[in-house]
């Protein structure tokens, strides 16, 4: 049975060398040169990246077209998500039954949050109440992350291998 092509990045360059290979490859640029350019958009690349840091070992992302996506979440407006969390809890040689799915945009955003309360965290040494403050905040945040009950999902819906665009998750080298 052939398996889903899913990419796996142990650097956070490798990752965003990928994730805008199709920018990178339209205007023949390398990375660091669509960077100083202002070509890609970095901070949702890093939020992405971050995601990718605090999913489980099964969990992955995959990415839809935009009517996949609307066919299998039952949304048709201009902010359907085409980019979902999820573990694949079944494979066929042509589809992918994926469990416990969350459309992408809202995790990347908690995702980020953790991190900036992490390190928050790091960075506070002799100030109790602040301490108290950011770990009461970094649970909350943590549990919200793990709770997706009411987010938009593709529910019980078998997605053809065939049109996931991208496959990805995170290795477990780079800590950035």
């Amino acid at each position: 049975m052939p398996a889903l092509e899913l990419r796996t990045f142990d650097t956070y360059a490798d990752f965003a060398r990928e994730w805008h290979a199709a920018t990178l490859s339209e205007r023949d640029i390398s990375l660091e040169d669509a960077r100083k350019r202002g070509l890609l958009n970095e901070q949702g690349t890093r939020q992405l990246w971050q995601l990718l840091d605090l999913l489980g070992d099964e969990e992955l992302v995959i990415q839809l077209p935009k009517w996949v996506a609307e066919e299998k979440t039952g949304t048709t407006d201009r902010t359907t998500p085409t980019t979902f969390v999820g573990r694949v809890s079944r494979e066929t040689d042509k589809a992918i039954l994926l469990a416990d799915s969350a459309a992408a945009r809202p995790l990347m955003s908690l995702a980020h949050r953790i991190h900036s309360l992490e390190d928050g965290l790091s960075n506070t040494r002799d100030d109790d109440d602040r301490r108290r403050r950011l770990e009461s905040q970094l649970r909350e945040k943590r549990e919200a992350f793990g709770n997706r009950d009411g987010m938009v999902g593709l529910g019980d819906e078998w997605i053809p291998k065939s049109q996931v665009q991208i496959a990805i998750r995170r290795g477990s080298t780079d800590a950035a």
